[in-house]
């Protein structure tokens, strides 16, 4: 499963068909050159900049949003937005990126951006500075755009799948169940429990799903976190997980299926994901970022009417948890208008209407720290309530860090072998053992 694979799924919705591998569904008409690259400049000094993004309909049309806005202060300038279904997005980046054919502007996953960072230029320092943004910028989201303490993007969200836990407040009233959080892990086993309906023995509504790819990577790495571990050496160069903490996060995590509050064979990534189980009513609490309530509000507006985020509690004494560098907007070090692109980028991630404007219509959080507070945040939370309790989280997010193979990490390694312990086809030490050394290996 691959970065919220099942919301772009949902959000492909037909408008172009991708018939050959790296085809794209443009908006507007496409006038690059042969090499891939910006139209450039003509003598009229107009400049056309191709942006390229994975299909996703909240996220395109924020990204359309922003390019109209800033042509209508810079009439000279046209942008042009081409999408790709997110798996073939993946592998466009993959190969037009060491051929040089890639569009100027590349809306990136930040998790990703180090990866890439051998073609993409640096952040000019008249756009902003690194110390600067580190003060600007929340660290979860702006940790993956930092490479070797340069900065090579700026984000526009922030990406949080841990943190808390959408919870269904008919559910919970009627099993008088916590609709605002718990203290200790034992009240949110107890609460999962006492909401969840079984039939036959067979579990037909879960207490509490948190184990799609996303939410149990997360789950686990923030677990580890909170027991006063780290899952990578001190200097980035081994995962860490066959450790004590390793052993209280997963055995934690197992608590919530010894007390038949989760069925991992019924409820995972490929049956019943976390999204479409909470939004047909066949989970009361699922562990999906607030990102997954935009996606099914159309689908499912009174069942979002009764719904709140509820923050999970803490191990130990600590809150924090981890979080991926969100969706942002970096420049292809092959472009001959970086100083065009670079304006935009900087309008519509640094200023804080236009990035307000941007998390208003893609139903994402802040990356910017000044957008949490005051009139901004009242507007975000005036249209997406459940935005509140995630205002109070993201101070707690950490940047997960420069992973090897980051979606190898969580959806083959992390993924397998912690489902198949909680399955109990794995003894805990064991899957550590082996996620371990997998992830090791991922180190080249």
């Amino acid at each position: 499963m691959d970065v919220r694979r099942s919301r772009w799924m949902r959000w492909f919705v037909g408008t172009c068909v991708i018939v050959v591998f790296a085809t794209a569904c443009t908006f507007g008409e496409d006038t690059a050159n042969e090499d891939g690259g910006s139209t450039g400049s003509g003598e009229d000094g107009a400049v056309t900049l191709r942006m390229w993004a994975h299909r996703s309909k909240s996220f395109n049309q924020a990204l359309r949003d922003a390019a109209a806005a800033y042509e209508a202060e810079n009439p000279d300038v046209t942008i042009e937005l081409e999408t790709f279904a997110y798996d073939d997005y993946i592998q466009t980046l993959q190969t037009a990126l060491p051929a040089g054919n890639e569009a100027d502007i590349l809306h990136m996953f930040g998790t990703w951006t180090c990866t890439y960072g051998d073609f993409l230029q640096p952040v000019p320092s008249d756009v902003v500075t690194l110390a600067d943004a580190q003060e600007r910028f929340y660290p979860g989201p702006l940790g993956g755009y930092v490479c070797d303490d340069t900065l090579y993007g700026l984000p526009q969200e922030s990406n949080v799948e841990y943190g808390a836990t959408l919870v269904n407040t008919t559910m919970a009233d009627a099993a008088g169940t916590s609709t605002d959080g718990w203290a200790t892990w034992d009240e949110l086993v107890a609460d999962a429990a006492d909401v969840t309906e079984i039939q036959d023995g067979v579990i037909t509504r879960a207490g509490y799903h948190f184990t799609a790819g996303d939410g149990l990577a997360h789950s686990f790495l923030s677990l580890i976190l909170q027991a006063g571990g780290s899952f990578l050496n001190e200097d980035g160069t081994a995962f860490t997980f066959a450790t004590p903490e390793g052993e209280a996060a997963l055995t934690q995590l197992k608590e919530v299926v010894d007390a038949q509050a989760l069925d991992p064979v019924l409820f995972n990534d490929e049956s019943n994901w976390v999204g479409d189980c909470y939004f047909t009513e066949l989970c009361a609490m699922g562990l999906v970022g607030p990102w997954a309530v935009a996606d099914y509000a159309e689908d499912y507006p009174e069942l979002v009417t009764n719904t709140v985020y509820a923050k999970l509690p803490p191990l130990e004494s600590s809150e924090a948890f981890v979080a991926d560098s969100g969706w942002g907007l970096t420049v292809s070090n092959t472009t001959p208008n970086a100083d065009v692109a670079w304006d935009f980028a900087r309008f519509a991630a640094l200023d804080p209407e236009q990035a307000t404007q941007w998390n208003l219509t893609s139903g994402t959080l802040p990356a910017l720290i000044e957008n949490a507070e005051g009139t901004a945040r009242d507007e975000l939370i005036s249209a997406f309530p459940h935005f509140e309790t995630w205002f109070e989280v993201l101070p707690n997010a950490q940047f997960v860090g420069q992973l090897p193979d980051r979606d190898k990490l969580y959806y083959d390694i992390i993924y397998n072998h912690g489902l198949a312990a909680l399955r109990g086809d794995e003894a805990i030490p064991d899957a550590l053992q082996a996620m371990e050394t997998e992830a090791n290996e991922t180190f080249g």
